[in-house]
């Protein structure tokens, strides 16, 4: 097989949460010197099949006559999560990149799907041990999340704006900390994003309404004037339901990282916490006296947090030159 390109959906509406995914895109698409090709209006034939190519999936079709649909080129394409019976996905030059994964996915359907690929990446390492211990017999590949180029900051001298952030999928045990923090200390600055409607509206106790969060320019400004970042990973603390216990650590960290703050957060003890060594960037809590004292010093900092050391091995250009080596290990 030969890559010919990048599928991309940028040109249809999709979720904030698309963003950086587009700029994994543009990055993988310069390093591999491969065209971005634009779903566009083919977005409903492609990602939203009709009832018949759902049932031909149901019935394993594709992988049954693979011959049929065999072709010389591969794509790459991002998924948020694992394709279930979208047609597009179970064509065999199709090489997804699967982001979010939950343990109770149907690990059946995944290998009937996936059954002639020539390989499949995942970005977290737990569910590709879980993979690999359930004995898929699928070439899983792992390529974790990483930080666009262009969201590693300088480390500048400038005083920061607001005291703690936390924005995106608000971890409880990390909100409750913060409510009883502010209680003793209604000086501290703490900003976070609230829902109304179908808008992310920026609130900070200090400053009131900060606007609409409506791009990632905005977004990424925040954090770069804000002295601390609270992170966590999904599937802990009242969200195991959702996850099944996955836990995978989020951009959110990198992100955090490179905007030169301060990382406290909560965190699984997992394969991939491990992977990305979090405990060299992020103070991790489990009650509020050390909430406190690790948010109150980095409240108390002059300067940013200078993390360029250890985010150089994360960068979404370091992620493409291991795609590529990985691609060649499986003759693409």
């Amino acid at each position: 097989m030969k890559l010919r390109g990048i599928y991309t959906i940028r040109d249809t509406v999709q979720p904030y949460y698309w963003d950086i995914v587009f700029e994994w895109e543009d990055i993988f698409s310069k390093a591999l010197n491969l065209p971005l090709i634009r779903v566009g209006s083919r977005y409903d034939n492609i990602y939203k099949p009709s009832t018949l190519r759902k049932v031909l999936n149901r019935l394993n079709i594709y992988q049954r006559f693979e011959a049929l649909f065999r072709s010389s080129d591969a794509y790459l394409a991002f998924h948020i999560g694992p394709p279930g019976v979208y047609s597009f996905y179970t064509s065999p030059n199709v090489i997804p990149i699967i982001i979010d994964f939950w343990k109770h996915e149907p690990l059946g359907r995944l290998r009937n799907i996936f059954s002639n690929s020539s390989v499949v990446f995942v970005t977290s390492k737990e569910v590709c041990n879980f993979l690999a211990e359930n004995s898929i017999s699928l070439p899983i590949e792992h390529l974790a999340v990483s930080l666009p180029d262009s969201c590693l900051y300088p480390v500048s001298n400038t005083m920061r704006r607001h005291d703690i952030v936390q924005f995106g999928r608000q971890n409880s045990l990390l909100t409750a900390f913060v409510k009883r923090l502010l209680e003793e200390r209604p000086e501290i600055d703490y900003v976070f994003a609230e829902k109304v409607g179908d808008k992310q509206i920026i609130r900070s106790t200090k400053y009131g309404d900060l606007g609409e969060a409506r791009s990632r320019t905005e977004f990424m400004n925040i954090l770069r004037q804000s002295k601390v970042c609270l992170v966590s990973t999904p599937g802990i603390d009242g969200d195991t339901d959702r996850t099944g216990g996955f836990s995978p650590v989020t951009p959110r960290f990198l992100e955090a990282a490179g905007a030169g703050c301060q990382l406290v957060g909560t965190y699984a003890d997992n394969a991939d916490s491990n992977y990305f060594d979090l405990e060299q960037i992020c103070k991790r809590v489990s009650d509020y006296d050390s909430f406190k004292s690790e948010v109150l010093e980095g409240v108390s900092r002059m300067t940013p947090v200078d993390h360029h050391s250890y985010l150089a091995n994360h960068l979404t250009s370091a992620r493409a030159s291991e795609l590529i080596a990985k691609l060649s290990i499986h003759g693409i």
